[in-house]
């Protein structure tokens, strides 16, 4: 789980499973790039919908007891 410090300090922490996951996705999403995906829609889609704003990216988890 992520935490923010506060306002002024931006450093988050994770765990080392959480980390561990950010950095094989972040090779794979490379060797996809070099590979060509960029040229794809599925990408270009994904990308579109990031960048739009009209989804936010939350790092806190749902709660288990929500239902």
């Amino acid at each position: 789980m992520a935490k923010l410090k506060s306002e002024l300090d931006k450093w988050v922490s994770i765990s080392d499973k959480d980390y561990l996951s950010l950095i094989e996705d972040h090779i794979m999403l490379t060797a996809l790039k070099a590979a060509g995906i960029e040229q794809l829609s599925i990408y270009k889609a994904a990308l579109h919908i990031l960048k739009d704003n009209r989804i936010e990216i939350h790092l806190k988890p749902v709660k288990k007891n929500y239902k």
